[in-house]
């Protein structure tokens, strides 16, 4: 039997985050509520979730800035998080994803329109997460990450081995985009004081050497990368 997925709801708003613990609860999920966003990350960190519900309107520290938090963490860096907020507009949503967050729903909001795009990130991150035989496959391209080797379209191409690193972190987080600043701590295991341009290099010499690829690195202005497959 398998256990059941964690959620971690962080909310200023007691009354939300007392209704979702019960509704989620119900749909077999295990569930932990935080209202104070300055206990969220070490809370977080505690708990251990699979998937974070994150307030965007909250006083002196706001979903954004936690997600950046997240998204910096080398415990919570690769969990999904859906963002809540009153604010709705194309732009807010736009700002959300970009920060790295997997969805975005406005308040007010049906419940279980909620339970229903948790559960549907849940199974895409599950289905992302299986690697078959110590091999990454997406599209034409293969990373062995046992063997360290890297084959595109049945033929294997040289990657040093930050490269491949890069190349594993990138794959394993297909669609989500990522932070110069990310990149740098869990790839280089660099703090964010050390330049990005360092980031900027290796993605170009990414992008030359996957011409052939069926994906592709795209920018995300002002913010990092995301690799995503092209489109047929």
């Amino acid at each position: 039997m398998t256990s059941a997925k964690r959620i971690f709801i962080i909310d200023d708003e007691s009354d939300l985050t007392d209704l979702l613990r019960y509704q989620l609860k119900r749909e077999g999920f295990k569930v932990e509520a935080k209202n104070d966003p300055f206990v969220a990350l070490s809370a977080a960190r505690d708990f251990n979730p699979d998937l974070i519900v994150l307030d965007v309107m909250m006083p002196d520290l706001d979903g954004y800035q936690l997600l950046r938090m997240f998204r910096s963490d080398n415990l919570l860096n690769e969990v999904p998080v859906v963002m809540l907020t009153a604010r709705a507009s194309v732009e807010d949503r736009i700002k959300g994803l970009e920060s790295g967050a997997d969805d975005y729903l406005g308040k007010p909001f049906d419940a279980k329109e909620l339970v229903l795009r948790i559960r549907a990130i849940l199974k895409r991150t599950t289905q992302q997460s299986k690697v078959a035989d110590g091999c990454i496959v997406l599209g034409n391209v293969t990373l062995d990450e046992e063997d360290h080797a890297v084959s595109i379209d049945g033929t294997k191409v040289g990657f040093t081995v930050t490269e491949f690193k890069l190349l594993q972190y990138l794959l394993k987080r297909k669609g989500r985009v990522q932070t110069r600043e990310n990149l740098l701590f869990s790839v280089w295991k660099f703090d964010t004081e050390i330049e990005t341009r360092t980031v900027d290099v290796h993605i170009r010499r990414l992008r030359k050497k996957m011409a052939d690829a069926d994906l592709r690195i795209d920018t995300v202005r002002g913010v990092g990368y995301r690799l995503v497959e092209k489109a047929r």
